[in-house]
């Protein structure tokens, strides 16, 4: 049983504190009554007390870490005997999303009013996932509402720290590209007209190098603006084109097809199905249901459908192992590993394997894909400039053999 640190008043007034283990909070009180002490507060104890944050610093949107802390703080308050109501009401003092804060204080409410958890989230589906609810669900009707939301954490915590490694391994590459360049756009606007007015000057005849250098210069100077347009404009209208559903179905095919994008993305899609199904069927989610809640974490509209097949096929009987096969989408690995967990019965330890697996073949293929694009990067700015540079110093070496002559 969870422990409780109390504040009360014995019959001659004499102040009482003390941290005792009891069913709930309802039960200590009555149990304190009895005794005939008058309780002033109720609380958890210091370990696992949530502080009130007066100097808090709101944000509006609902950040991956906004949803983490409150499940995981949310299952810590349940599993000590804190009801529902009073964990809501201890987690609205400290939540810095605004949105999220807004939306836990209209779910206490409703909770209040006599709706369940699962429905009271419901309501907030742009914030709180299908899968979310689901587990909510499964936990509320099994009695294990701290575990399922522990559960609920722990497979964000996973999506995010993949997610976070991803965007920092691929931050470096992306700088080296933007300094390279800015540096080769620096040299072809400002510093290729200067040495262009001095070659005037003299008089010579450039060589071919140094021409096409200088008229890229030219054009650059006189029509960066509206190339600059255009781009913003392409990608304006790409962007626009991809939010919309054949868009998104063509760009999701072409990653799928892209050389070093498409493995990767793949790979990734299977560690979402796999992470999100395992976790699902463990906390009791019947299959078909727990199939139709994965289809939208793969993040991939091909990869959405091959699992929406899949769905349809097993709700007709036949082995997901076997389906997930006919697709092609999916690895002889993956296909073999669901059909040892599904012959033994074991299918959601499977998946948990299958899902750290990738895990793992995801982290080192990025570090192995930055590992290999940074020398590249180099590679190719070292040679760019080096052509510039080359051609800019070519017309020097006629105008000193010209003055040289004339002498």
């Amino acid at each position: 049983m969870p422990f409780f640190k109390y504040v009360a008043r014995d019959k001659s007034g004499k102040l009482v504190e003390e941290v005792i283990e009891a069913v709930n909070q309802e039960d200590l009180i009555s149990g304190l009554q009895a005794r005939g002490l008058l309780v002033i507060s109720v609380g958890l104890p210091p370990e696992i007390k949530v502080k009130k944050r007066a100097d808090r610093k709101y944000h509006r949107g609902v950040r991956a870490g906004d949803l983490i802390l409150f499940s995981r703080e949310l299952a810590t308050l349940l599993g000590a005997g804190v009801t529902l109501i009073s964990s809501l009401d201890i987690l609205c003092k400290q939540i810095e999303s605004q949105t999220l804060l807004m939306a836990v204080e209209q779910i206490k409410k409703d909770v209040e009013g006599g709706y369940t958890f699962q429905n009271a989230l419901k309501k907030h589906d742009k914030i709180f996932s299908p899968f979310w609810i689901n587990l909510v669900q499964t936990g509320e009707a099994s009695g294990h509402l701290p575990s399922s939301l522990d559960q609920v954490a722990g497979y964000l915590e996973e999506s995010y720290e993949l997610k976070r490694k991803i965007v920092s391994a691929l931050v470096y590459p992306i700088i080296l590209v933007c300094v390279a360049v800015t540096a080769i756009a620096i040299f072809l606007l400002k510093i290729v007209p200067i040495f262009s007015e001095i070659f005037k000057g003299f008089g010579v005849e450039l060589p071919i190098l140094t021409q096409v250098i200088i008229s890229i210069s030219n054009v650059l100077r006189r029509y960066f603006l509206i190339a600059l347009g255009i781009v913003v404009a392409m990608v304006f209208l790409v962007r626009k084109y991809i939010s919309t559903e054949a868009g998104s179905w063509k760009f999701d095919d072409l990653k799928l097809k892209l050389p070093i994008v498409g493995p990767l993305m793949r790979e990734i899609a299977t560690e979402r199905f796999a992470s999100g199904l395992g976790t699902l069927i463990k906390s009791g989610v019947p299959m078909l249901h727990a199939l139709e809640i994965s289809e939208k974490t793969a993040g991939n509209k091909i990869i959405e459908k091959a699992l929406r097949d899949v769905r349809l096929a097993v709700k007709d009987g036949k082995p997901i192992a076997q389906v997930m096969q006919d697709t092609g989408l999916f690895s002889p690995l993956v296909v073999q590993m669901i059909n040892v967990g599904e012959e033994i019965g074991e299918l959601g330890k499977m998946l948990d394997r299958v899902a750290a697996f990738y895990k793992e073949r995801v982290n080192t293929f990025v570090t192995r894909l930055t590992t290999m694009f940074e020398p590249i990067i180099l590679v190719f700015m070292g040679i760019v400039v080096g052509i510039l540079v080359v051609a800019m110093f070519m017309p020097i070496f006629s105008i000193s053999s010209a003055i040289k002559s004339s002498g």
